[in-house]
């Protein structure tokens, strides 16, 4: 009998914060060393890359954490765009840059919200849950 799924009506700051990380060291780190080696590399895991991190924050989850990833990773791209104005603030239009980056917001919001639903998903599947004897104790 499988047992119901509930997702806390409460964000998990815990797994936005973790999530911000996981993107930072596994998926912009990543990405700045792919783009040195090789484009073609670096445009797949543009897009590949948020949906693994995203599905590996919701598989390490204890909870259904799938906002917290996609939050985590739109507020990463927000960071980025403060960061583009305040280091490079005369190479860059901002108005264009601000337009630009939304974009990209959203799409890296719905592509981790498809990762982290991903990642649950095979957290239902995979991990092993409890034997009925071991609750009991």
């Amino acid at each position: 009998m499988s047992e119901p799924t509930t997702q806390s009506k409460k964000l998990q700051w815990k797994w936005i914060g973790i999530s911000i990380v996981l993107y930072a060291l596994f998926y912009l780190l990543p990405l700045m060393l792919a783009i040195l080696w090789s484009n073609a590399i670096a445009s797949i895991w543009v897009f590949a890359g948020v949906i693994v991190v995203g599905a590996v924050a919701g598989y390490w989850s204890e909870d259904v954490t799938i906002w917290e990833p996609a939050i985590a990773g739109a507020g990463l791209m927000l960071l980025f765009l403060i960061a583009m104005v305040v280091f490079i603030p005369r190479q860059i239009d901002i108005l264009n840059a601000t337009i630009g980056m939304t974009i990209v917001m959203a799409g890296v919001f719905l592509l981790s919200l498809l990762g982290a639903w991903l990642g649950e998903r095979a957290q239902k599947l995979w991990k092993s849950k409890p034997s009925e004897s071991a609750q009991k104790q």
